[in-house]
C-alpha cells in the first residue's frame, strides 16, 4: 500500500501535528485515542503483556537477562495510550510511534514485511530503498513479547522529531509481526526511552544519541499527560527540559537506583491513611497504563478497595461506591504523591457490553512496583539522562 499525498496530509490532520523549537527545546504533542473505554479483553491483554516486558519470571529488572532479546511491550489502543509523530529517512518517512520509558530500542515496520502480516499492512512501513541517508547494518533483531514476537534487521539512517535531526540512528526494521499484538494500534512502532543496558544489542537510544549529539540545550526529556479520554491532543512529550507551566509547585528528584529501566526507590505507600508498603523499588513507565504491584501489597490494595476477585487476576469494584474509596499515597523522596478512586479505578466494557469498573493495581509477581500512565497523568514527570534521577510534580490542570 502505497503513501500518497493525500495520506500524508489525512495523517497530519488527524495527529494536529506541531512542533516548536525554542533554544533547542522541542515540544511533541501526544496523540490520545477518543474513546476511554476499553473491552475486558484488552485489558487483560495489557496485564499479560506488562509481566512479559519486564521478565517476571527471570526474576524482575535485577536480574533479568537481556542476553537472547529484549522484552518489552504496547498497552492496548483503548486502554490509555500516547503516541506522537517521528520522520525516518531523506527524504522524511512518516510514522506515529509509543513513546516507551520501559524499553530502549527504536523499530518501525519495514516495506519488507510480509503481506500475511497484518499488523506491518495496518500502518505505514519504512522503505529502505526511498531513503537517500538509508545506512544497512547487517545485524538481525527479535523481541519477544507477551502475545508473539518481533524480528527483523538493523538499520541506520537519519530521525527527526520536530526540529531536532538525529544523524546515524540504528533501529529496528520488522519484517515479522506474527499475531495480534500490533494489528490495532494506532502507532506503527516505538522509540524506546529507557537506557542503552536494557538495549537489545546494546543499541544507543534515541534520545542518548541526542545528547551525544548535542541536539538538545538539557539532556532532560519530560512528560506531561492529559488524562480526558475524549481529547485528541493527549499532552506533551518535551524534549531539553521541563515546562514548568504544566506542573505546581516544584519538581521533587530522587536519583536512580539502576539506569536501565526508570528505576528508583519508593519510600512506602499508604492506602487510606494506614502504611501498607515500605522501602521498594520502582520503575516510572509510559509504555503500559496499570500500576503493578508486589504480591503481598496486591492483595492488600484490592482488598482494602472492597474489590471482588476474579479467576483472571483481576479486582472488579462498585462503580457505585468510587466515592468512598481511599486515596492511596505513593512517598517519594519524602514527598506524598496521592491518587484518588478517579485515577487508578478503570472503566471497561464487559464481555456482554455492560459497564464494569476494575482496580487498575494488577500483580506484579516480583518485589518492585511499576508506575505507569495511572500516575504519570497525575504527576509530571522528568527523565534527566544527565544527573541519572527522576523528577514528580502535580500537573497543574489536575493539581489540588
Amino acid at each position: 500500500m502505497g503513501w500518497s499525498t493525500t495520506h500524508c496530509l489525512l495523517w497530519l490532520l488527524s495527529l494536529w501535528i506541531w512542533t516548536e523549537c525554542q533554544g533547542q527545546v522541542i515540544r511533541i504533542p501526544m496523540q490520545f485515542q477518543a474513546s476511554f473505554m476499553a473491552s475486558r479483553r484488552q485489558h487483560r491483554a495489557g496485564r499479560t503483556s506488562l509481566l512479559a516486558k519486564y521478565n517476571v519470571i527471570g526474576g524482575g529488572p535485577e536480574t533479568a537477562s537481556r542476553n537472547s532479546g529484549a522484552t518489552e511491550t504496547l498497552d492496548n489502543r483503548l486502554n490509555l495510550e500516547y503516541a506522537g509523530p517521528v520522520s525516518i529517512g531523506t527524504p522524511g518517512q512518516p510514522f506515529n510511534m509509543l513513546f516507551d520509558t520501559g524499553s530502549a530500542n527504536l523499530w518501525v515496520p519495514s516495506a519488507e514485511c510480509s503481506a500475511k502480516n497484518l499488523a506491518c499492512q495496518h500502518h505505514h512501513r519504512y522503505n529502505s530503498s526511498a531513503s537517500r541517508s538509508y545506512v544497512p547494518d547487517g545485524r538481525r533483531f527479535a523481541i519477544a513479547y507477551g502475545t508473539g514476537s518481533l524480528s527483523g534487521r538493523l538499520a541506520q539512517d537519519t530521525v527527526a522529531i520536530g526540529q531536532l535531526v538525529v544523524r546515524n540512528q540504528t533501529f529496528g526494521m520488522a519484517m515479522h509481526e506474527p499475531g495480534s499484538t500490533f494489528v490495532d494500534t494506532n502507532f506503527a512502532g516505538i522509540v524506546g526511552l529507557g537506557f542503552r543496558a536494557i538495549a537489545e544489542e546494546q543499541i544507543t537510544p534515541l534520545f542518548e544519541s541526542m545528547c551525544e549529539q548535542r541536539l538538545v540545550e538539557e539532556c532532560v526529556f519530560s512528560f506531561y499527560l492529559k488524562r480526558n479520554g475524549s481529547e485528541r491532543k493527549g499532552g506533551e512529550l518535551l524534549f531539553g527540559g521541563v515546562d514548568a507551566t504544566k506542573f505546581s509547585g516544584s519538581l521533587t528528584f530522587v536519583p536512580l537506583t539502576r539506569a536501565g529501566y526508570w528505576q528508583f526507590h519508593l519510600d512506602g505507600v499508604e492506602v487510606g491513611g494506614q502504611v501498607i508498603s515500605q522501602h521498594r523499588q520502582a520503575i516510572a513507565d509510559t509504555g503500559t497504563s496499570l500500576l503493578a504491584a508486589p504480591p503481598r501489597e496486591y492483595l492488600i490494595i484490592n482488598s482494602l478497595l472492597g474489590g471482588l476477585p476474579t479467576s483472571n487476576n483481576e479486582y472488579l469494584l462498585n462503580c457505585s461506591e468510587l466515592d468512598n474509596l481511599p486515596e492511596i499515597v505513593f512517598i517519594i523522596g519524602g514527598q506524598r504523591f496521592g491518587l484518588q478512586p478517579r485515577d487508578y479505578v478503570m472503566r471497561a466494557n464487559d464481555d456482554d457490553g455492560s459497564s464494569i469498573c476494575l482496580s487498575a493495581f494488577t500483580l506484579m509477581d516480583s518485589e518492585f512496583w511499576i508506575l505507569g500512565d495511572v500516575f504519570i497523568g497525575r504527576y509530571y514527570t522528568a527523565f534527566d539522562v544527565g544527573q541519572r534521577r527522576i523528577g514528580f510534580a502535580p500537573t497543574r490542570s489536575q493539581s489540588v
